[in-house]
């Protein structure tokens, strides 16, 4: 059981995929390269220890019994933030919970400093209720939320990537792990529950600070980032050293792009294609060109598979693709080495 601080950063992995210890690493490694010694304790919850036993940071092991107690009675999964979340705050004044797809661009200290000057801390806010009008979260849980809760059209609308509050919130989410209890089943197919939850549960604690500028939190592009995460590890290795911490200002803070004459040069060889055959045109054209260093190579290999996904039909030769025509013969032959094929067959 870990000891009671005043300050704590807390984490959750669980899942046993790679690229989610990768994340939570380096998100740490980040936390501690920018807080230059002073970093608050760093609890984090996990099914397997063992991959972060030589890290600077508290441990919490999972058990199975535990991840399916936390899952709810409906089975939904990212109820185990929330109740993560609920865990920690037994072991700390103050916690703060940063999602593992994240780094810090600044010292966590900056977290706190906004906390204590509002009674909530968010990733960012994201809008407000009224403006979901149409989308089925809305068209199902509006009239239950008004008549149950009191939820008005006003209410605010959070992103929980970093998450923390300024005075004892375990009431607060034991009432979010009832709601997402309630409104999952509603909307099984919504995988914002959790958040959404939580921005009913603190709704009258006012307008949030916002971690902006503190931390990046890149559920957008995701694909990328992890590529990118991974060519760090790649060269820096996963075990945890102060090399590592140091090396952190290496990864890019904004995802890299092709030199501007590479963009010009897309720009004109795509000028008569169609809208959506000229975005695959671009991932194609830009997975080519991103060579040089290792991070800019891994958003390479990013927008290949992001290529794949959309725009290469099954068992066709890439050739015969409209969005091919933007390609040179050399750009076809690292095209298909990107992809792993053999010569133009996908």
């Amino acid at each position: 059981m870990a000891e009671r601080v005043s300050r704590q950063l807390v984490y959750l992995v669980y899942g046993g995929k790679p690229e989610y210890h990768r994340e939570a690493k380096y998100s740490i490694l980040s936390a501690l390269y920018h807080s230059q010694g002073t970093c608050p304790r760093i609890l984090l919850y996990t099914d397997d220890p063992a991959q972060f036993s030589d890290w600077p940071v508290d441990l919490v092991p999972l058990d199975e019994e535990t991840l399916s107690v936390w899952t709810g009675p409906a089975a939904y999964l990212h109820r185990r933030k929330a109740a993560a979340i609920r865990d920690a705050l037994a072991y700390a004044d103050q916690s703060i919970f940063i999602d593992t797809d994240t780094f810090f661009l600044d010292t966590p200290a900056k977290l706190f400093e906004r906390l204590a000057n509002a009674s909530w801390l968010v990733d960012e806010i994201e809008g407000v209720w009224k403006e979901y009008e149409g989308d089925d979260l809305h068209i199902v849980l509006s009239p239950y939320l008004a008549e149950q809760y009191g939820v008005d059209q006003q209410m605010l609308l959070i992103n929980s990537g970093v998450l923390g509050f300024q005075e004892d919130a375990s009431r607060l989410m034991d009432d979010t792990l009832a709601l997402i209890d309630v409104m999952h089943p509603m909307v099984p197919k919504i995988h914002i529950i959790e958040q959404f939850a939580v921005g009913i549960a603190a709704r009258h604690l006012g307008r949030p600070a916002q971690a902006r500028g503190i931390v990046k939190h890149y559920f957008s592009g995701k694909n990328y980032w992890r590529h990118m995460i991974a060519a760090f590890f790649q060269h820096h290795g996963d075990a945890f050293s102060f090399e590592a911490v140091q090396a952190v200002r290496e990864l890019p803070t904004v995802k890299p792009r092709p030199a501007w004459w590479h963009r010009l040069n897309f720009h004109l060889r795509s000028l008569f294609l169609p809208s959506q055959v000229r975005s695959h045109a671009k991932l194609a054209y830009y997975a080519v060109v991103m060579v040089g260093d290792p991070y800019s190579q891994a958003c390479g290999r990013a927008y290949a598979e992001e290529l794949r996904r959309k725009a290469i039909p099954q068992g066709e030769d890439l050739n015969a693709q409209l969005w091919s025509k933007v390609l040179s013969d050399t750009h076809r032959q690292r095209l298909a080495e990107l992809l792993g094929i053999s010569g133009s067959k996908p």
